[in-house]
Formats: structure tokens, sequence, C-alpha cells
């Protein structure tokens, strides 16, 4: 069929328009649908490595950490308030060496246990021993490890060794001697080329062979290259994927940190100004129109029926309102306000009135909007929000256990991330010289060891325990627990952050000396009692019964 030959048809000016407008839209079953707003769009995002995030942002990241901790309370006092959680007064050794297949028995073993431990605490004690400059113990070290993770996101430690050459000359025994770095002494310098990612030289597997840092020698600062094995390196690894340095885990805080700040400063601003201008004194004189009316009455013409001289008539009006003013100036010279002398009686001019005014500033959005922000800051630090402000106004019994229980996960975590790693470290190599020069024996000998360092190694290093609301209902749930199977005494020593072992030896010397003496020992249950002859509730209560009487 040609061209010609089709029929045509008339259709109605805009019928299909109207039919494409009308049509349904096509459902669809994606990710970010629902942003008809834009707002999602607005928000400019790209998605690449970790690593260049991180290079790009820490710098200036930790600057402005540096600054909020310096130069904030709030900032500064949630980090002292970390530093408890995580380290409290140190980070106790408890050795937990496997030494069977060295042919130890359990209870020399455990001896063995507990001389390590011993040893340990007056090394780390003792700032000639392990710091290279003498002046920090390992528990201060470990407070700066834990400041340099906020600020940084990471920490550095390095690691030398004495000869005996040099310990004689200072007078210390041992060679291992621990130093702390700051982290932007390692510079973030990336070179392909030589396999430097970020100031770590890499090999082939992406393990760390050398660490370069920037270092001030007689004035000038040189690189210099630090072997992996004697660098300590700690960081959270697994908060950015890949990268081989971290960044400050306040900066999703840092814009919330600066709002804060300048909520604070305008309100403070604001509330000065209201309270310097609060004193007013209401005075009945006419006003600027009343000026310019008796001045636009000198040009108009008199009234019908004014006998007399309208210019003098108006000239004497004038003349009084300034003698009003006159005398009011003059009563106020002889008898002035005084807001500072309360000694002075205060006077005011005929028919002025004093008005105090009261600040409108803070207003009743202030308090909410402040607190919304700092529970911001304390979810990101770590904290609970009655820790970080110390306003325990609002908080209950359960508030107070809930919050705790939910928080002290996050400590536990940064604990095992951050402080334990770095003195595990420390820890290791101490021992390692203390087995090989003797000053702890060993069974086998050095070479023993040698063979199976990893088994001798074994440690955990326990911090303060969970605080609690109420320590009596604490302890009498601790009790139902280790009645019921649910935990073992080792798991209640350990989370009350005791040495399960030591705690046991201590209770055993004790027991035994009050038996020695024939003084009851308090250790045990408790006798006596209507329940039976170790003690007793009656039916339904935990607790015997207490007689009450009325006052």
């Amino acid at each position: 069929m040609s061209s010609i030959d089709k029929p045509r048809v008339r259709v109605k000016t805009g019928s299909g328009v109207a039919a494409l407008k009308s049509s349904p839209k096509k459902a669809t079953a994606r990710y970010l649908r629902g942003d008809n707003s834009g707002i999602l769009h607005m928000r400019r995002a790209i998605t690449r490595d970790a690593g260049h995030e991180v290079r790009e942002a820490a710098d200036r990241a930790t600057a402005l950490a540096l600054d909020f901790l310096h130069n904030s309370g709030w900032l500064s006092g949630a980090a002292v308030q970390i530093l408890c959680d995580t380290i409290g007064e140190e980070l106790k050794l408890n050795c937990r060496a496997q030494l069977t297949r060295f042919g130890y028995s359990d209870d020399e073993a455990r001896a063995w246990c507990r001389d390590v431990e011993a040893a340990w605490r007056r090394w780390a004690w003792n700032p000639k021993e392990c710091d290279l400059a003498g002046v920090s113990t390992i528990a201060e070290m470990l407070d700066g490890v834990v400041r340099s993770y906020l600020a940084y996101g990471e920490a550095f430690g390095v690691m030398d060794f004495l000869t005996t050459r040099e310990r004689r000359r200072l007078g210390v025994g041992t060679g291992l001697k621990v130093s702390l770095v700051a982290p932007h002494r390692c510079r973030r310098t990336s070179n392909l080329f030589e396999g430097i990612d970020q100031g770590i030289v890499k090999d082939s597997f992406g393990r760390p062979q050398r660490y370069r840092f920037r270092e001030l020698s007689d004035g000038i600062e040189r690189d210099k290259d630090v072997p992996a094995v004697d660098v300590v390196h700690v960081m959270d690894r697994g908060e950015n994927l890949n990268s081989p340095r971290g960044i400050s885990p306040m900066t999703p805080a840092l814009k919330v940190a600066a709002q804060f700040d300048q909520l604070a400063d305008a309100t403070l601003a604001t509330a000065l100004m209201q309270t310097i201008f609060a004193a007013t004194i209401k005075s009945p004189e006419a006003s600027e129109q009343a000026f310019e009316a008796i001045q636009t009455l000198a040009d108009t013409q008199p009234p019908a029926g004014f006998d007399g001289n309208w210019a003098e008539h108006v000239g004497a009006i004038a003349q009084d309102l300034i003698d009003v003013w006159g005398m009011r100036i003059d009563a106020l010279k002889e008898k002035g306000i005084s807001m500072s002398d309360p000694a002075r009686i205060n006077h005011l001019g005929p028919g002025e009135e004093f008005q105090m005014h009261t600040a409108s500033t803070p207003g009743s959005q202030y308090i909410p909007f402040s607190q919304n922000l700092q529970r911001e800051l304390a979810r990101c630090l770590g904290v609970t929000f009655e820790s970080f402000t110390g306003d325990h106004s609002s908080a209950t019994y359960s508030s107070v256990r809930m919050s705790m229980a939910s928080i002290w996960p996050v400590v536990m975590r940064r604990r095992s991330r951050i402080a334990a790693p770095f003195v595990q470290a420390i820890y290791e190599r101490w021992l390692e010289e203390s087995i090989v020069e003797g000053r702890i024996p060993f069974r086998g000998g050095a070479r023993a060891f040698l063979r199976d360092k990893e088994s001798v190694f074994q440690a955990e290093f326990q911090g303060p325990s969970q605080p609690t609301a109420d320590d009596y209902k604490s302890a009498m749930a601790n009790k139902v627990k280790l009645e019921t199977g649910q935990a073992s005494l080792e798991d209640i020593h350990a989370a009350s952050g005791q040495n399960h072992t030591e705690t046991l030896a201590a209770i055993e010397r004790g027991h035994r000396w009050f038996s020695e003496r024939d003084i009851p020992s308090p250790y045990g249950r408790s006798t006596g009692g209507s329940g039976g002859p170790l003690g007793g509730a009656a039916d339904g209560n935990r607790e015997p019964s207490r007689e009450t009487t009325d006052a």
C-alpha cells in the first residue's frame, strides 16, 4: 500500500500529550528509589579505596581533633573518662603460658606464671628500665597510646635494645627500652615504585618491612627507616579496610563539636548583651515626634479666635519642656542610679520609672538541642551521655544499667584492639630477653623456649571492671549465675578485673589465717538461720527475712 492510499484519521490537538501524562509510572525495586525530593541527590558522594580517603583527610582531622581535645572541656574530660574505662590504673598481666609440653606440672606452671607476673610488674613500673628516656612507666605509655589513638587514630612505639656497655653506663639491668613516637613523625608519603605506602615500606605480600620516621637530629630533620620488627603499630584495622594508617575516631563528630561550641558562644554573647542592657529607665518625656510637632506649630497659622502673640506662645511651650528636662538632668546628677553600690539609696527624676528586664536567652529550646549534640558526641566517642556530661538528673537505676551494658562492649573492644596489643608486643620482647639472658629460669633453657615461643607468650591484660549502679545487686546476680552454672568463678573474677589465681591464693591465705586463730572465716556460705544447718531463707525468698520495728 502506498503512502497515498493510507487512511488518514484526524486526532484532537493535545490528546497524545494527555495520554502520555496519564500513563502510570513503572514500578521499580531498587535501592535509593525513594528520593523524590532530591535530598540524597544533592549530597555528593563517591566510592574509592579507604586508604585514599584516610591519606587525604587524616592530617586535617588530626589537627582539628587535637584542637578540640586541648580547648574543649567536654572532649578533654571525655578523653580522661575513656582512659579510666579502658586502662584504669594499669592493665594487669595475667600470664597464661601453656607449659605442659615443656614438662611442667599444673602447680609448677602456676608458680612460674606468678614469678613472671611479679618480674613484669617490677620492670614495667621502673621508668629507667622500660623507657629509653627513663621518664615513663608502661602504664603512662599506655595512657599516651590511647590519647594518640583518639587524636590520630593510631599509635607508634619503637623498641630499642641496649648493649652491655650502654646498660652499665646508664645503670640498668635490661636491654629492652621502649619509646613512644607521635604518628605525624611517620610521614604519609607514598611511592608505589619503592613500595612505600603512607610511610610504610612493604614487601610483595603487603607485609610491613620498615617504617620511615622523620627524626630530629642535631637540629636537622632526617628520614630514618626502622625495621618493622622493632615497631609497635596499633590501630583499628577493621574501621578502614586495607588502609595502612588510621584516622581519628573523632572525625565523624568534629562538625558536631564545632556546632556545639558555636551554639554555646552565640548563646553566651546574646545573654551577656541582654544582661548589660537589662536595667532601663522609663521616662515620660515627649518623644522626637513631640518636638517635631512643636516646631511645626511655630510655622503654622494660629487657630481662629486666638488672641495674643502666637510665636511667643509656642516658644513658651518649648521652653517649659526644656525646663522639665533640666530638672530631670539636675536630679540625676544629684541622685543618680547605682547598681554596683549596695549601700547607696537610688533616686529617680520626677515621673521616671526604673525597670529590670530578664534575659530571654537561652530559650526553651537551648537545652534539648544542646543535649542532642552532646549525645551525638558521646555516642561517637563510646561513652555514656551521663559520663560525658556529668548530668545524672534524668538517669534511673534501669537506664544506668542499660546504658552501661550497651557501652561496655565498646570499651572492651577498644581495650583489646588498641591498648592490649601494644603492651602484649612489649611483654613478648621482654619475656624473650629475660629467658634468653637467664633472669627468668625456664626448663630446658633458651633452646627449648625458642622452639615454641607462642605457647609461652600466652597472656591476658586485664583492666578495670564494668561499673555498676548497685554493687549488692550485681554480687547477687553473680551468685545466681554461679549457682545455676551460667558462669564460673574464673569468669566472675575476670569480669571484675581480678587475677583468678591470685584471688584464690589470697582467699586461701586469709582462710588459713582465720582458722589458725579460731576466728570464724568470712569466706564461704553463712551458717545459722532458719533455713537449715548451712543457713537459708524462708520459702520464696533468696535471703533470710529481716525483722523491722516501727520507730
